[in-house]
């Protein structure tokens, strides 16, 4: 971030479920720049309560246990969030009741990116465009720049 950016001109980032497991389960090498992004400050991920309760009820499943997530980094991830309230409802309808909430966050907050690799999210992209928000996966996004 440069000396002269205030924190309402770094970008905001939502991440849903499918990216933290990239990023924390998987490690996924696409998730290294938005890890890096969010400890240089060069990206605010912002995330509401409800967020937080899905990851704890998702990480710990048996079908993550071959990729011997560490409880540390799972645990942890969320200090590297800003919560938020619970976003209202906003117009576009995600096919997953689940995943609504990432949406609703990413327009309410205006966030520049909702990261996800889930297709009833992915589906939202192109209408979510159309109201400031990229909607897309980190793999996708890897290598773009992030101006400040």
């Amino acid at each position: 971030m440069s000396a002269s950016a205030t924190a309402t001109d770094i970008p905001i980032v939502i991440l849903d479920t499918n990216a933290l497991l990239d990023w924390r389960v998987f490690k996924d090498p696409s998730a290294h720049p938005l890890a890096q992004a969010l400890a240089e400050g060069k990206l605010r991920w912002l995330a509401c309560p409800s967020m937080e309760q899905e990851w704890h009820q998702v990480w710990p499943r048996s079908v993550f246990k071959r990729w011997a997530p560490d409880p540390m980094l799972t645990l942890t991830v969320f200090q590297h969030a800003t919560f938020v309230d619970e976003p209202p409802r906003c117009p576009l309808v995600c096919k997953d009741p689940d995943d609504q909430v990432f949406i609703d966050l990413a327009l309410h907050v205006k966030a520049t990116w909702l990261f996800s690799k889930d297709a009833a999210l992915l589906k939202l992209a192109k209408r979510a465009k159309q109201q400031g928000v990229q909607v897309m996966s980190l793999q996708t996004w890897t290598g773009m720049p992030i101006t400040v």
